[in-house]
């Protein structure tokens, strides 16, 4: 039977052998807050266990998540093909024995409709397109159908047997062939958007749709049936007014979540006076999993207001290496932003900025970018010096742009290979230093430290960076040694060195 002394004595064991085994507030004390500890401990080793079956969880249901969607996917995919081939199987039946059954269009059905011979020879090259597109189809061997006009076709009810040969043409076709399919200046009406919508399933690799007049909601419509069910598609084209904001968003964002598209052209879709062409663009180059390599941004009348959406996209060195932004309104700011993009951007290999708002300050902006002005702040405002060695070898040396006046930009970063762009710009500026009679002073403060010691390896350079390049005029060469001879005298008392 246990005593009250051996009681105390389990109760502190240890702290208070001290005090002949008397328990104090202290040992209290130290104790709950040991059994606190061994509390918090415990409750926490109980949270890590839980977090880690909730991310394991969390793991597989992301597991199962990406299952079920790729299932949705392939069940999405089995459901085209399925109706695919349940249409081609239709139309097989039809035509056990098939010709081309359209009837031909008198000439006097456009003639009484009061159109000129213009567009009668218009309308009868586009049936006869058709025609002949529908007998390579039929015979399994086409690989593009582009049915253009150089002037606005009307739809005609007439043209619908014609419509149908074709659309039955390339729903027999098979996948395995990939087809590209432009349809420009020539009117599309809901009979013949659905005939297409239909046959175009899992057939296009390339697809393009301009100025087709479609009615209300089709041309959006249309536009999204056919990038829907061609989860094959890479590039997309589409030059056609949006009826409205919500339209052209919806358009962008099916396009952003397309598995494939990689060339996108959307121009002419925003209307002088409307806004949303900025909001079109920076759609486009706000959603980072995209990587769009060309990009055709034309007539949508965008205004940045001073956003630097684009610039910083720019800057980014995205995949891009095509960027069309032609008739925008895109103004001297802009193009300032852009010219700074330009410097951390190896990629571009075309801008587009032809026709825009910008005014011959813009153009200097440009030339920052890709030849090397050196931009200065004034009490007047800004201006631009000459480029100096140090400023070509820092500016843009890949991206040839087409710009306000052409003439600026039509020698800059057009060579090929890529990397004699850089040499020519240093040549260029090697001779025209030569001819102003400053050569030395720019090599002086481009080079330092003894110029005479390093004219040998200069010489050299020169020299090679003629043959390089294959510059026409033989005696630029010798006109720049003769120039450093007459402002650096002390060469030929130092010739010993040069030879």
């Amino acid at each position: 039977m246990e005593t009250k002394g051996s009681k105390k004595r389990r109760f502190d064991e240890g702290p208070s052998a001290a005090n002949g085994g008397v328990v104090t507030m202290e040992d209290v004390q130290r104790l709950i807050d040991q059994r606190v500890l061994q509390a918090e401990q415990a409750t926490q080793r109980e949270q890590a266990s839980m977090r880690r079956q909730v991310d394991a969880l969390a793991k597989a249901n992301a597991a199962l998540k990406t299952q079920v969607d790729e299932l949705k996917l392939e069940t999405e995919d089995l459901r085209r093909r399925c109706a695919v081939n349940a249409r081609s199987i239709q139309v097989l039946k039809k035509d056990v024995k098939w010709t081309y059954s359209a009837p031909d269009i008198p000439r006097s059905h456009w003639l009484n409709q009061g159109h000129g011979d213009q567009y009668i020879a218009g309308m009868t090259k586009l049936v006869n397109i058709i025609k002949k597109i529908t007998k390579i189809l039929r015979n399994g061997t086409a690989r593009s159908i582009q049915l253009k006009s150089e002037v606005p076709l009307a739809h005609d009810d007439i043209l619908l047997p014609h419509w149908s040969e074709l659309s039955d043409a390339i729903q027999i076709r098979g996948e395995g062939v990939p087809l590209c399919f432009v349809l420009k200046n020539v009117q599309v009406n809901g009979s013949v958007k659905d005939m297409l919508s239909l046959s175009l399933v899992l057939k296009c690799d390339q697809v393009g749709f301009y100025k087709n007049r479609f009615n209300a909601e089709d041309g959006t419509d249309f536009a999204v049936g056919v990038i829907q069910n061609n989860p094959q598609m890479n590039h997309f084209w589409f030059s056609n007014v949006s009826e409205s904001e919500e339209s052209a968003d919806r358009l962008c964002r099916l396009i952003l979540a397309h598995p494939n598209i990689q060339g996108l052209g959307l121009a002419g879709c925003c209307n002088e006076g409307a806004t949303f062409g900025y909001s079109m663009l920076k759609t486009l180059v706000s959603y980072p999993v995209r990587k769009f390599v060309k990009l055709f941004l034309g007539w949508n009348h965008i205004r940045t207001n001073g956003c630097s959406i684009l610039p910083d996209y720019i800057a980014s060195d995205p995949p891009l290496t095509h960027l069309k932004l032609d008739f925008n309104h895109l103004v001297d700011d802009d193009l300032r932003m852009i010219s700074v993009a330009l410097k951390t951007n190896n990629r571009l290999k075309e801008l587009h900025l032809i026709r825009n708002d910008y005014t011959r300050t813009g153009t200097k902006w440009l030339e920052v970018a890709v030849q090397g002005l050196r931009p200065v702040q004034t009490a007047s405002g800004i201006s631009f010096l000459d480029p100096s060695f140090e400023s070509v070898f820092d500016c843009n040396h890949t991206c040839r742009i087409y710009g306000d006046p052409e003439s600026v930009f039509k020698e800059l970063n057009c060579s090929s290979p890529l990397e004699e762009n850089k040499l020519r710009k240093l040549y260029d500026l090697i001779g025209m230093h030569s001819l102003r009679g400053d050569i030395v002073n720019e090599l002086q403060r481009a080079l330092g430290g003894d110029l005479i010691s390093l004219m040998p390896f200069v010489l050299q350079r020169i020299e090679a960076l003629h043959l390089r390049l294959g510059t026409s005029f033989s005696s630029i060469p010798l006109s720049i040694l003769l120039g450093l001879l007459r402002d650096m005298p002390e060469l030929l008392e130092n010739q010993t060195k040069i030879i």
